[in-house]
């Protein structure tokens, strides 16, 4: 019988498969795209002279040796070698069907640019018709069909032809269900090719199963399934199954992994801040200085660091900055860092950060702070500890910055302690003998007074904010106004602060605006509807006031008393 095998064209006017005869009438075969191939080389002298050479030479050669060089084909990929190679040995010296050369024709589809799973179908469907018989090599041929993941950042292609199975889901399994019933186990490379298939379709479960048991079986995984794995893993941002891979091969006794992967799983692993997969690509690769992660990445450890607190990798860290020309370590950089000593536990290594911030030329800010104040609101006697470390800072010869005590009497202040919050703004020369009080301090000291309803130190506080010439700011208008609210008949100065307030261009937070305008409705207070800024849209919204106003006006007059109020604050 002729042979085709989706390829090779005759002369001969036989019966021949897939109507080949009538394909070269119609023009180019279209399933082989050589004449695409052709074009190509038509721009390329020297490739096609080197292409008729090589033909010339497949023709010298005896039917032995010419089957060894299609083998040598197949192992490349070279799909028009192959066609051609198959077609002289067809057509020219008369080879009938048969198994060695469809498994070339097989292999000539591991071609990433003209093979395709389609014709690897076709060739399986005429092996039938020609009446032949599949061996396991011709299974595993077929299961070779694959293309290359572009875009990996890593060189495999050169050792593997490609890196996963081409996406036909159904044609694997119906190569695995044949080779199952004609007893052919697989071999090594075709369990790479299986898994690489399943990796392809993201069947990631599936393939970490079928790896699983090529171990169980004793099949050596390659580096490059490996590799392929778990870059496959970390985009999909299963880190925790990735860094297993990684040291099941470290403790396997794998030697050399692929550095391109630890820098991809530091990368992708500190962006995530999942610390086992940063730690093991940080202790893998930087610590022995194979790898110096950029700026961007050492960021990102920082973050991971401070995320989990280890400080450990977050002082390494801020090391390998340190290093670099042009003083890279910034104040975010610090604050990665004290967010890792927090997230431990760590008081007194933390408020020492923030002296050496200080000296350093990045004075902390209250933002820089926040993690020493979450961990201080955990329990009232915090603040005292955290007041004891700071004298023996003091006493050791650092500089305290002003943040590190406010810190500190905001914590007394959230557990409701005005006295001992006060008492530090007392004793501030403890600290420092030109540590001077800024606006956050006094902020926070009439933060505290509204608690305590102490109107009498506010304005104690207050003068002192004059005697030292420090400028009042929006929090600080807004808290007295709340002092002068939570004190009994003081509503008329709430009102002052107020008008002061707005004649700097500044409006109270919402809820000490709402809380003003409750207070007012509760002593039928017209000024109300000052609280109204419909055109700079600041304040509290026109219908809020009217509801105020149905739920608190408590001046004894009747409804229609209250309609002539409203129609008057519409005038207003």
């Amino acid at each position: 019988m002729a042979m085709s095998v989706s390829s090779v064209e005759y002369k001969t006017t036989e019966r021949l498969p897939w109507d080949l005869a009538a394909r070269r009438e119609k023009g180019p075969d279209p399933y082989t795209k050589l004449a695409d191939k052709a074009s190509n080389w038509s721009a390329k002298p020297f490739l096609v002279g080197q292409y008729v050479r090589e033909q010339a030479r497949i023709r010298d050669l005896d039917i032995p040796s010419a089957y060894q060089e299609l083998r040598r084909l197949g192992l490349k990929g070279d799909y028009a070698h192959i066609r051609d190679t198959v077609k002289i040995l067809v057509k020219e010296r008369g080879q009938k069907p048969n198994l060695r050369l469809y498994d070339a024709l097989l292999l000539a589809n591991t071609d990433n640019q003209y093979g395709s799973a389609g014709e690897v179908a076709r060739i399986l469907d005429e092996i039938a018709v020609e009446g032949l018989t599949p061996d396991s090599a011709t299974y595993h041929a077929a299961l070779r069909v694959r293309d290359p993941v572009r875009g990996v950042g890593y060189d495999l292609a050169y050792t593997t032809q490609a890196l996963a199975v081409h996406p036909d889901y159904l044609l694997r399994q119906r190569i695995l269900e044949e080779l199952r019933q004609r007893w052919f186990p697989l071999t090594k490379e075709g369990w790479h090719d299986v898994v690489a298939g399943l990796i392809r379709e993201q069947q990631l479960e599936l393939a970490l199963d079928t790896l699983d048991q090529m171990r169980e079986e004793g099949a050596k995984v390659d580096s490059w399934l490996y590799d392929l794995i778990i870059y496959t893993l970390c985009s999909a941002e299963e880190f925790d199954l990735a860094v297993d891979l990684m040291q099941h091969r470290i403790s396997s006794g794998e030697l050399y992994i692929s550095a391109t992967l630890w820098y991809y799983l530091l990368d992708t692993a500190s962006r995530a801040l999942h610390h086992r997969g940063t730690l093991l690509a940080y202790r893998g690769r930087v610590e022995n200085s194979y790898l110096n992660p950029s700026t961007g990445i050492c960021i990102n450890i920082l973050s991971t660091a401070a995320r989990h607190g280890d400080i450990y990798l977050a002082t390494s860290t801020l090391r390998i900055l340190g290093r670099r020309s042009g003083n890279p370590i910034q104040l975010h950089h610090y604050e990665a860092l004290l967010e890792t000593y927090m997230t431990a536990k760590d008081i007194r290594t933390s408020l020492t950060l923030l002296t050496i911030m200080a000296a350093a030329g990045h004075p902390p800010t209250e933002a820089s702070t926040r993690p020493i104040f979450t961990y201080l609101t955990q329990s009232p006697s915090l603040p005292a500890t955290a007041v004891s470390i700071l004298k023996e800072l003091h006493e050791q010869g650092r500089q305290i910055p002003i943040p590190a005590v406010n810190v500190i009497m905001e914590g007394y202040i959230v557990h409701r302690d005005l006295a001992s919050a006060l008492s530090i703004y007392k004793s501030l020369y403890q600290f420092g003998d030109f540590l001077n009080p800024d606006i956050a301090t006094f902020n926070l000291l009439f933060r505290g007074c509204s608690q305590a309803a102490r109107k009498d130190l506010a304005m104690f506080l207050a003068s002192e904010m004059v005697a030292l010439k420090v400028a009042p700011d929006r929090l600080t208008y807004d808290r007295l106004t709340l002092v002068c609210l939570n004190s009994e008949d003081s509503i008329d100065d709430a009102w002052r602060y107020f008008e002061e307030m707005r004649g700097l261009g500044w409006w109270p937070r919402n809820g000490t605006a709402v809380t003003l305008a409750r207070r007012a409705c509760e002593r039928g207070d017209q000024r109300v509807w000052r609280l109204v800024d419909d055109q700079g849209g600041r304040g509290i919204s026109k219908w809020r006031v009217e509801r105020l106003i149905a739920d608190y006006w408590k001046d004894g007059s009747d409804e229609s008393g209250k309609e002539v109020d409203l129609a008057q604050g519409e005038e207003q």
